[in-house]
């Protein structure tokens, strides 16, 4: 047998599997047969409570595997109790040095579960421990005359290095998978309006929230697939995006812009476009959008806010609701019941205690506030 050729043979699907579990299936044949076991699995190990689980399996139904190791306690076991307290990534278990098989032939777990599938000998390779779970490669060889030899043992010993870094990068990319899952059902569900852009301000995708503001009329999606704002509005999201995805001399991207636009039926939305990085293909994400309606303010609870972070008194704070509410100082004036001069006079305060400098960038921080409320 030549090593190194029966080793690319084993290697190559497991690598593959990285990106496609089902190649797993093809490692544990070809591990099976380049070392003549006639069982090949990938198995966990609950060590706390004893029990075992069948990942993958050649030579026997999985099914009828699982089944026969829910009812073993792994903590009787006489193989697995010996090799617990040595369990470690990348260690090498060798069932003959922890129990030969005479012996183990006269125990209750052989006779209850081992027998069954007639395994003789079990060498198995740790892919992960954690202190908790333990997933081990494992070949296991039928003829009590004729053990693995050293040649096969040689082998296994150099597939286990690379089962090792296969199984983490698994682990890696399930773990990354998760997380993202978690985060598109996170904006998904989310009151707040999303949309991705591409560089040319493609709508790539919108969430739930954002696909009802499309639905309303308060976006839209053009014929060319741009997100755009309705009527003569529109000019002014689009220099707002085009800003957003300039490149700065330093080669990063725009800086976070901001827009309020009228929406009639909901009073008016915020709008910031935050830039992501470069993106290295045509059509990638290059903007994430915000779009937050101002109309759905909670004013108890936001002048509080208001009061408790930047000292507004009862009349400014009347005022900076009604500004969020109307996005129009007018409008805010008529709201509060106030003169447009007494109200321009007011919003200079209202400035100077925020910090902003400008009426979009007022209603901006107050619907972030809103939101959070």
């Amino acid at each position: 047998m030549n090593d190194d050729h029966a080793l690319a043979r084993v290697l190559e699907p497991l690598y593959e599997s990285i990106l496609d579990p089902d190649r797993l299936d093809d490692f544990t044949l070809q591990l099976s047969q380049t070392t003549r076991s006639h069982l090949t699995g990938i198995l966990g190990h609950d060590v706390a409570c004893g029990r075992g689980s069948v990942a993958r399996l050649h030579g026997a139904d999985p099914v009828q595997v699982a089944t026969e190791l829910q009812s073993l306690d792994l903590h009787v076991d006489p193989w697995v109790s010996r090799a617990t307290p040595h369990l470690a990534t990348g260690r090498v278990f060798d069932t003959e040095d922890l129990l030969p098989i005479a012996k183990m032939r006269r125990t209750d777990a052989y006779n209850a579960y081992y027998r069954v599938f007639g395994v003789e000998q079990q060498v198995a390779a740790v892919g992960h421990y954690d202190g908790v779970n333990s997933m081990t490669l494992s070949i296991c060889r039928d003829d009590r005359h004729r053990l693995f030899d050293d040649n096969e043992l040689g082998l296994f010993k150099r597939v286990v290095p690379h089962w090792v870094n296969a199984y983490a990068i698994m682990r890696r990319l399930d773990l990354l998978q998760r997380r993202v899952d978690s985060l598109e059902m996170a904006l998904e569900q989310s009151p707040m309006a999303m949309f991705t852009l591409s560089a040319n301000r493609k709508l790539l995708r919108a969430n739930g929230a954002g696909e009802h503001l499309l639905g309303l009329g308060v976006l839209q999606r053009t014929g060319g697939g741009q997100l755009a704002a309705p009527g003569w509005q529109d000019a002014a999201l689009q220099q707002l995006l085009a800003r957003a995805t300039l490149a700065r001399p330093d080669g990063r991207g725009g800086d976070v812009e901001k827009l309020v636009v009228q929406a009639p039926g909901i009073g008016a939305v915020a709008i910031t476009a935050h830039p992501l990085a470069p993106p290295l293909l045509a059509g990638d994400a290059a903007l994430l959008v915000f779009v937050q309606p101002t109309a759905s303010a909670s004013p108890a609870r936001l002048e509080q806010a208001l009061q408790h972070l930047f000292g507004l008194t009862d009349a400014e704070r009347r005022l900076a609701v009604a500004m969020l509410q109307h996005t129009d100082l007018a409008l805010a004036a008529q709201a509060c019941g106030i003169a447009v001069s007494t109200a321009q006079t007011r919003l200079k305060v209202v400035f100077d205690k925020t910090g902003e400098r400008s009426q979009t960038a007022l209603v901006r921080l107050l619907a972030a506030l809103n939101a959070v409320c």
